[in-house]
């Protein structure tokens, strides 16, 4: 199925961040059998006046649908190693991996937001249901050496959160795709803190 991602719902969302998401235990069941239980999500706990980043660019703008190779990512933990492309325009999600163009660049002072499908074309982010706490995600930085960040969260949002996409205060990664498994109803989103911001040796 087609990532879907209500566009134009993201053009006229409100900054207001929502009370709740819906967490989900990690790994434990496939997505489409998870029950939601509604709480805060980590990241709002831990930095509630999240708020967007004056670089980063509207989902709509032109520039997203760049598709320039950007950057690399790997997660041994489910087996991924893709390109990243520039853009969360379809078109460039479609061909796999995608960063959304204004927000932290890997290794980067802020948020680095990353999308990708499901079930769907190269599918890289199939299996982002079964990442935990503590898995390690391995991001190549402008210098082209990796840079490592370490799982702290996953939860459910819906389409017009893109609160996700915001600063929250400290460097980290968010990743997101369409859930469940075979539907855009909802997203699931996994953020992940960064751990070191130099070569891997």
């Amino acid at each position: 199925m087609r990532f879907m991602f209500a566009l134009g719902l993201l053009v006229v969302v409100s900054t207001a961040l929502p009370a709740t998401a819906t967490r989900i235990a990690a790994g434990s069941m496939p997505a489409s059998d998870v029950t939601p239980v509604p709480v805060l999500s980590q990241a709002l706990e831990a930095s509630p006046e999240a708020v967007s980043a004056p670089s980063r660019q509207p989902a709509q703008s032109p520039i997203q649908a760049s598709g320039a190779v950007f950057s690399r990512i790997r997660i041994p933990a489910i087996g991924v190693d893709e390109i990243i492309r520039s853009g969360v325009a379809l078109s460039v999600i479609d061909r796999g991996v995608a960063h959304w163009i204004g927000t932290s660049p890997p290794g980067g002072s802020g948020n680095v937001v990353l999308a990708g499908h499901r079930t769907t074309h190269s599918r890289p982010f199939y299996a982002l249901d079964r990442l935990e706490p503590g898995d390690l995600i391995y991001l190549e930085d402008a210098n082209g050496f990796d840079v490592m960040y370490r799982v702290v969260d996953t939860f459910i949002v819906q389409p017009e959160d893109i609160w996700i996409t915001y600063e929250f205060g400290k460097p980290m990664l968010t990743m997101f795709a369409c859930h469940p498994l075979g539907s855009a109803n909802q997203r699931i989103v996994v953020q992940a803190d960064l751990v070191a911001g130099r070569r891997i040796s």
